[in-house]
């Protein structure tokens, strides 16, 4: 019987550079027994593709790329217009662009790719499973794609509806929904205007969206990798990191299985 939780699930915000065995970590869910539902906007799949179609669930989703049509007309519009003429372009080809859109349906109603079979919206979800998003990287491009389409440069107001829209999804996912969530995300160098210095954030569209995503999530937590190793972090310097059900340490073991325990204690306290 399944147990039920009186707090919603952990959402947790796991981000690092390429190669820094992200993806990987997923197996430390299912081992841990729950049902992992993800979305995948790069192929990385192929990592996890072993793992029993019970107990992992995807739906790839990739962002459109452009025709070589498409890039031609913008190369021309490049060489021949203005800097100020081609901010006011208006959208292009913005309706070949439904990405974002293909994601929404999806978290609406989820739809196993491997298996065909339907799970309904994530809402229904309980905490014995886990919305795992791959990777944010991926909802940056649909999300301007969505606004700008294939426009080469973007004006300041595509900017600004694409970083509202892309918030919204983030504060729906982690304050709505009663399932774990984990969202990946790399991470980029960006001014940080509380410091005056620079800090290491997830990578997002502008930047004033990134230093608001972490205050979404329950922990915020730097993958790393030396040389084969590979470790989890909530206290690296100058990243904009968070713990509450991992403690504030170092080298710690990639697993989600100290979260979810730390996660199960507070039912009972």
């Amino acid at each position: 019987m399944t147990q039920t939780y009186n707090i919603p699930g952990f959402k947790t915000l796991l981000m690092g550079a390429v190669g820094t065995g992200k993806t990987h970590s997923l197996r430390t869910l299912t081992d841990a027994g729950l049902e992992v539902f993800a979305i995948f906007t790069e192929p990385g799949m192929e990592v996890v593709a072993d793992i029993p179609s019970d107990k992992l669930h995807w739906k790839y989703i990739s962002p459109t790329t452009v025709s070589w049509d498409a890039m031609l007309d913008s190369a021309k519009k490049l060489n021949t217009l203005s800097f100020e003429s081609l901010t006011k372009l208006p959208h292009i080809n913005r309706g070949e662009h439904s990405e974002f859109l293909t994601v929404i349906t999806q978290l609406a109603s989820f739809t196993d790719e491997r298996t065909g079979e339907n799970f309904g919206p994530v809402d229904d979800f309980d905490q014995s499973k886990v919305l795992w998003i791959d990777s944010l990287s991926g909802l940056n491009l649909m999300a301007m794609n969505l606004i700008a389409g294939s426009k080469p440069v973007k004006s300041p107001g595509d900017w600004g509806v694409s970083m509202d829209n892309l918030e919204r999804l983030i504060q729906k996912l982690t304050t709505d929904l009663r399932c774990h969530v984990v969202l990946i995300g790399h991470l980029e160098r960006e001014a940080d205007e509380v410091t005056g210095g620079t800090s290491l954030m997830v990578s997002t569209l502008g930047k004033k969206l990134a230093p608001k995503i972490p205050r979404f999530f329950s922990d915020v937590i730097h993958a790393k990798r030396n040389d084969t190793k590979f470790t989890w972090s909530t206290i690296t310097p100058n990243v904009d990191l968070k713990a509450r059900n991992l403690p504030w340490a170092e080298n710690m073991p990639p697993s989600f299985a100290p979260l979810l325990a730390n996660w199960k204690k507070k039912q009972n306290a």
